[in-house]
């Protein structure tokens, strides 16, 4: 763990001091500090989330984006903040609308996954990220055209768009008590590896547990859409990395190190954003380019 958190740290001061302006501490402070932070926050939330889906139903390909929990808390948060902005809280409504879909998609993923196949989740967790970016599409078609730019590069997973100042400050260090109740609870839910009966066989609290999973997954994932936009497949691969490092699918041994490889990787992506594309493009496109020939390897794996 050593390694990779000073791989971490040494991708932040990269993150913070590299760029065309140079060390000007204005751009500094004012642009590059509010990014690090939401790559950082995007990383930690979507590993953690994405580590919690796949332990609970048993499913490698589990994610907040695959399973269309991001999608789904993407159209409620849009939805909430068109018909909010007529009070003037719109905000307000994007956030509340954000989290409101993401505990709705997770609640019912959560249910099909008690009684359904691994397969069967997926699919249904597939057709509902579809049937959400349908809706969104349509939704953005209806959208006048001075709102349309704003709009849509919210919907793109940019870490750039993470708020600066004290809302910034405020959400990161929301963190810190999800991940300590995430910890509080991980001996219970590392329980879950043999299925829910085995779990209740070892007096693991079954309801309060998915409880627990279902709103600690819908948060993380609800506050990293409000607040940078849908971000895919950090959930996916971050704790996949930390099982191949750690040499375990224990969820309490894993889960710091999935913490750090989902900072990891959204810094990562977020500094070939900046380097090796022509212009400043999004972060979700870049983790989407490479999530997506990882999910098929991890299928590959687990699907024969």
């Amino acid at each position: 763990m050593a390694v990779l958190t000073a791989g971490v740290i040494a991708l932040i001061f990269l993150s913070l001091l590299w760029g065309p302006a140079g060390l000007d501490w204005h751009v500094v402070e004012a642009v590059r500090l509010p990014r690090v932070l939401g790559a950082v926050f995007a990383g930690v939330s979507l590993s953690i989330a994405g580590l919690l889906l796949q332990t609970a139903t048993r499913n490698p390909l589990a994610d907040p984006y695959v399973l269309g929990i991001s999608g789904v808390s993407a159209l409620t948060a849009l939805s909430f903040y068109l018909a909010w902005r007529f009070l003037g809280v719109e905000y307000i409504g994007y956030v509340g609308g954000a989290l409101l879909g993401a505990a709705a998609a997770s609640a019912l993923l959560l249910a099909l996954a008690a009684r359904a196949t691994i397969s069967t989740v997926v699919i249904a967790g597939v057709l509902l990220a579809f049937m959400s970016h349908s809706v969104l599409q349509l939704v953005l078609l209806l959208l006048p055209p001075d709102e349309l730019g704003y709009v849509y590069l919210s919907l793109q997973g940019a870490f750039s768009a993470y708020p600066p100042g004290l809302l910034g400050y405020a959400a990161a260090a929301l963190l810190l008590p999800l991940l300590i109740t995430a910890w509080g609870y991980s001996r219970w839910v590392s329980a879950y590896i043999h299925g829910e009966e085995a779990a209740q066989g070892l007096g693991v609290p079954i309801k309060r547990v998915n409880l627990l999973i279902t709103g600690l997954s819908a948060i993380f994932t609800g506050l990293v859409v409000s607040l940078v936009g849908p971000v895919g497949f950090i959930g996916l691969m971050a704790p996949h990395l930390a099982r191949w490092a750690v040499g375990s699918h224990r969820f309490d041994r894993v889960l710091g190190h999935t913490a750090l490889f989902g900072i990891l990787l959204a810094l990562l992506a977020d500094l070939a954003a900046r380097a090796l594309l022509p212009r400043d493009v999004p972060s979700g496109i870049v983790l989407s380019i490479i999530g997506v020939p990882f999910a098929i390897a991890i299928f590959w794996r687990y699907g024969r």
